[in-house]
């Protein structure tokens, strides 16, 4: 189910981009970019910590980074991603 989401966003990607005149590299060096910079996004915005609490709003005090809240196993996988991702953006500028 993820797989075929994953290949309709990225068609849509791709013929978005068509329309506007750019060829199949440019449109998968954007899709490429984009995605890193959610998975950074994601790896590195502030989240509750577990015991946080609040009587009235949330302070800063009571938000970490959401690596610190990730195990390794998740963190692994995501900087796997992310590694795959980085070389198929460098293949790209190489063609």
């Amino acid at each position: 189910m993820l797989n075929k989401v994953r290949r309709l966003l990225r068609k849509g990607h791709h013929s978005a981009l068509s329309a506007m005149g750019y060829g199949e590299r440019e449109a998968n060096m954007a899709y490429g970019s984009v995605d890193i910079g959610l998975s950074a996004y994601s790896v590195t915005r502030h989240v509750l910590k577990p015991d946080a609490w609040r009587l009235f709003r949330y302070l800063n005090t009571d938000k970490i980074r959401a690596y610190k809240t990730m195990g390794p196993t998740s963190l692994a996988f995501e900087a796997g991603a992310d590694v795959l991702t980085l070389k198929n953006l460098y293949q790209e500028t190489k063609n």
